[in-house]
C-alpha cells in the first residue's frame, strides 16, 4: 500500500530529476528518500526511475504514478482544507512556549509550516527554560509547552506527551585538547566551559561532583549551570569555533558546521547523556484546532529529525 509520504518523495523525484535536490525538497537525507523510493518500488514491483549519468529519468511507471499521484495529492490536500476550514484552522489563535532544544530542533519549524498552510492563524511564541514553560501552562498563559517533562509529569492538573529521546553529544574546535584522548569520562570534560541549557537538578548524580569548570550548581534549585549558560541556540556553535568550551547539543543542531570540519564530536557517550522533552498541556482543557495541528507538525518533524540524527550517527559517531 502506498502510503501519502511515499507519493510526496515520488512526486519530488520527479519533479527535482535528482536525488539529493529532492531530498532536501521533503526535508530527509538523501539515503533516507532513497529508501522510501526502494520501498514503494518494492510494493508496486516495478522500477519508477532510471538513474543516469545525465541524472534521475521516470520510466513509464514512474511518469503514470507521478501523474496519478499529483492528482491524489491535490485531492487530499483540498479534502484537509475543507476540513481545516470546518475545524476552525483557517482563523483562530495559538499561544506556545518552547524550551530552547525543542524550539530549535522542531517547535520553530512547526510553527513556520502551520502558518504556511493556515495563514489566517495567529500565534504568539515565546522560549524559556522548562520551568517556566510548566508554569505558563498551569496558569493558562499559553495553550501548549515543548519543555522538559520532570516538573510536570506528576503534577495533576497537566497533561504530558513525550516526543522524543536521543542522544546528546559534546562539540568542540577542530584541533582541542581533549579529541587526541580516546574515550573520554565525564571527569575529563568538566575540565573546559560547556555551553548548554541549565540541567535539572536529577542530574547530579551523573554529572562530576564537583564540576570543575563546567559549570556550578544552584543553591537554591539544585540545578546544574553551565559555564556558559545560553538560551540562545542559532549562534552558540561560534563558541566551539572560535574556544575551548564544549558545546552541548544533538547532531542536526551542528550539521553544517560537522559537514564543513569546522566542529567535531567528542568520543564521550552514556546512557543517561540524552535530550528528553515533549508536550505539556492542561489537563481536561480542549485544545483549540491549531494547538492540535501544531502538535501534529511537531510529531512530523521529529519523526524526519530522527532518520537525519542517525544518518548523522553513522558518518561522524565512531563505533
Amino acid at each position: 500500500m502506498i502510503e501519502m509520504r511515499h507519493l510526496l518523495h515520488v512526486l519530488a523525484v520527479a519533479d527535482h530529476r535528482h536525488f539529493g535536490r529532492a531530498a532536501e525538497a521533503v526535508h530527509l537525507t538523501q539515503p533516507a528518500l532513497t529508501r522510501s523510493i526502494q520501498a514503494v518500488e518494492r510494493s508496486l514491483g516495478v522500477s519508477l526511475f532510471d538513474r543516469g549519468r545525465s541524472g534521475v529519468e521516470p520510466t513509464s511507471f514512474g511518469r503514470l504514478v507521478a501523474e496519478r499521484g499529483k492528482a491524489i495529492v491535490g485531492e487530499i490536500r483540498d479534502l484537509e482544507r475543507e476540513i481545516a476550514v470546518q475545524r476552525g484552522l483557517e482563523s483562530g489563535s495559538l499561544a506556545i512556549s518552547l524550551a530552547p532544544y525543542p524550539g530549535a530542533l522542531s517547535g520553530q519549524r512547526a510553527v513556520a509550516r502551520l502558518l504556511a498552510a493556515h495563514p489566517g492563524i495567529s500565534c504568539r511564541v515565546q522560549v524559556s527554560d522548562w520551568m517556566r514553560v510548566t508554569r505558563d501552562v498551569l496558569n493558562g498563559a499559553i495553550d501548549v509547552g515543548i519543555a522538559d517533562l520532570g516538573d510536570a509529569v506528576s503534577h495533576p492538573e497537566l497533561r504530558v506527551e513525550p516526543v522524543v529521546g536521543r542522544p546528546l553529544y559534546f562539540f568542540c574546535r577542530p584541533g582541542h585538547a581533549l579529541l587526541d584522548r580516546g574515550p573520554l569520562a565525564i571527569e575529563d570534560l568538566a575540565g573546559y566551559p560547556w555551553a548548554s541549557t541549565r540541567a535539572p537538578s536529577r542530574m547530579r548524580g551523573w554529572l562530576p561532583s564537583p564540576p570543575g569548570r563546567a559549570g556550578r550548581w544552584d543553591s537554591r534549585s539544585g540545578d546544574f549551570i553551565p559555564a556558559i549558560e545560553t538560551d540562545v541556540m542559532s549562534e552558540f556553535t561560534v563558541l566551539a569555533r572560535e574556544s575551548d568550551a564544549l558545546v552541548v547539543c544533538t547532531l542536526t543542531m551542528v550539521e553544517a558546521e560537522l559537514a564543513a570540519g569546522r566542529v567535531a564530536v567528542l568520543p564521550f557517550s552514556a546512557p543517561w547523556f540524552r535530550l528528553d522533552y515533549g508536550f505539556i498541556v492542561r489537563h481536561r482543557r480542549t485544545l483549540p484546532p491549531a494547538a492540535e495541528e501544531f502538535m501534529r507538525i511537531v510529531r512530523e518533524i521529529e519523526a524526519e529529525l530522527e532518520q537525519r540524527e542517525a544518518a548523522l550517527r553513522e558518518r561522524f559517531v565512531a563505533g
